[in-house]
């Protein structure tokens, strides 16, 4: 488990190459949200709701009492197949399908007023959102979320895949982002992370050793464990 705070009212990206566990780091910190009683909302851009759903649970995510509640959905990757998929029993009411990227916030904004409470928004992954939109769309995104999620929500986790937008992309990013965290793996394919930067506060650059594992206590899975 991830044992560490994000500061509130921040917009921080998360780069990590294919495989280093984005998602897993996504789903480690909404757990840990979810348990302490906070609102997240999960922006499905790379995989089906359904998907994001087993993924949960197979971490310990009690999606079953807390979907609705204070854990969302927001489904834009239907929209990409061309196709929402059918209604799944676990997903009626829950799920917020959205076809544009225009209705992504429109859907926060709304979540957030019927919660009554800041909101952690957890969206993978933007690199999805440049292959099916232009770039000035996606960074315009970026920075209108980033602005209101700093005045209105909470904190936004946006993922990001290294190695595949250009070097001017990514320093647009992270200078609109509050934050960024970098993941990869070294020469020996052990994992390491760093903060690479998190505006107002004093960080480390030294990269960290952090790994994945599912844990057993009886015939219950726990969530990852980060070291």
């Amino acid at each position: 488990m991830i044992k560490t705070a994000f500061p509130d009212k921040s917009s921080i990206i998360m780069i990590g190459s294919p495989g280093v566990g984005l998602l897993e780091f996504n789903i480690s910190l909404a757990k840990n949200y979810v348990e302490s009683g906070d609102t997240v909302i999960f922006v499905a851009v790379d995989m089906l709701p359904a998907d994001v759903i087993n993924a949960m649970e197979s971490f310990g995510v009690n999606v079953k009492d807390t979907l609705g509640h204070s854990l969302f959905i927001i489904d834009y990757h239907s929209s990409l197949l061309g196709a929402f998929e059918g209604k799944d029993s676990r997903m009626s009411g829950e799920v917020r399908q959205v076809s544009d990227i225009e209705g992504v916030m429109f859907n926060v904004s709304a979540i957030a007023k019927e919660t009554g409470k800041p909101v952690r928004i957890f969206l993978h992954s933007l690199s999805t959102l440049f292959l099916y939109n232009q770039t000035n769309v996606v960074l315009k995104f970026f920075q209108i979320s980033s602005s209101r999620i700093r005045s209105e929500f909470g904190t936004g986790f946006f993922t990001v895949h290294d190695g595949v937008h250009d070097e001017k992309t990514m320093n647009h990013l992270m200078a609109i982002a509050d934050g960024v965290i970098e993941l990869k793996f070294d020469d020996n394919l052990n994992r390491r992370m760093r903060i690479r930067h998190m505006r107002g506060y004093a960080s480390s650059s030294h990269w960290v050793p952090f790994e994945i594992k599912q844990t057993y206590k009886g015939d219950r899975i726990s969530l990852l464990e980060w070291k």
